[in-house]
């Protein structure tokens, strides 16, 4: 009986291996990694709200990253356009998708298609001194073969946005000129 235990045991520990968030440093490696891409803009596109993800066979890929982060989809604190911005590369179609905690300012980023996705979570410090930007707690994660999502992902936030993976600051998700 023990043995069997144990069995289940390691089953259960071997599934969940693949289903953790990465660490702030592999994260920021990740963030740091080249290249960053040409990616083609096709525009804006109506996309699933994170609080709906699961609801459809096409946002389980979604719903791993949010569980890998352990985050919830049914937090009323999520806020979301409803909006993604459509590119493409290397001749696939990905779909790029910010929300955000409409109180903690804590976001998430992902690059997703059918079959791979990869995201960053920033869970945002209180700011320490009036006007100063505020450091961030960075988790990322993945799911299929997340590699080209995570170059897409990179490449559309650091051509299109003033973002920052160690500070937040208000409307960095917006291009500074």
């Amino acid at each position: 009986m023990n043995t069997v235990k144990i069995m289940i045991g390691v089953c259960i520990l071997l599934n969940s291996i693949n289903l953790h968030a990465e660490s702030a440093k592999e994260c920021m490696k990740y963030w740091d990694e080249k290249p960053i891409v040409s990616i083609k803009k096709m525009g804006e596109v109506e996309c699933e709200h994170i609080w709906d993800y699961g609801k459809s066979n096409t946002s389980k890929n979604r719903l791993k990253l949010l569980s890998q982060l352990n985050l919830k989809p049914k937090n009323n604190q999520w806020m979301s356009t409803g909006n993604c911005a459509k590119v493409a590369y290397n001749k696939n179609n990905y779909y790029i998708y910010r929300a955000y905690y409409k109180e903690d300012r804590d976001e998430i980023w992902i690059a997703y298609n059918d079959k791979n996705a990869f995201s960053y979570f920033r869970k945002v410090a209180a700011s320490q001194k009036e006007g100063e930007s505020s450091r961030v707690e960075l988790s990322c994660a993945k799911n299929g073969d997340y590699d080209e999502a995570k170059i897409v992902l990179n490449s559309y936030l650091k051509n299109n946005t003033s973002v920052n993976m160690n500070f937040y600051k208000v409307g960095d998700w917006y291009k500074e000129n």
